[in-house]
């Protein structure tokens, strides 16, 4: 896989549609021979928002306040930490 950019920044969360918080992230996107789009990359922010969104159903973070929103998929994480390990798909790319 071929690393094309990093996406870094602020902004909104969603679970659901509803807004949860803020938190920051940092993501690698890759392409891989197929063209296929993922990233891999982490959020952090306050404990009680990585845990709604590690609950969440459809999640979603804007790249800034009124910026477009893009899907997280959430990995791993245990009550208190304030990073989460995510992915996301080819909608990370503009």
């Amino acid at each position: 896989m071929e690393r094309i950019r990093t996406v870094s920044g602020t902004g909104p969360v969603y679970v659901d549609d509803n807004s949860i918080g803020h938190c920051a992230f940092e993501i690698n996107v890759y392409k891989d021979g197929n063209g296929r789009i993922t990233g891999h990359g982490h959020v952090m922010g306050d404990s009680l928002i990585l845990s709604k969104i590690s609950g969440g159903q459809r999640v979603q973070i804007a790249d800034g306040e009124e910026g477009r929103r893009f899907s997280l998929y959430p990995g791993e994480w245990s009550p208190g930490e304030r990073r989460m390990d995510v992915e996301t798909g080819a909608d990370i790319v503009h």
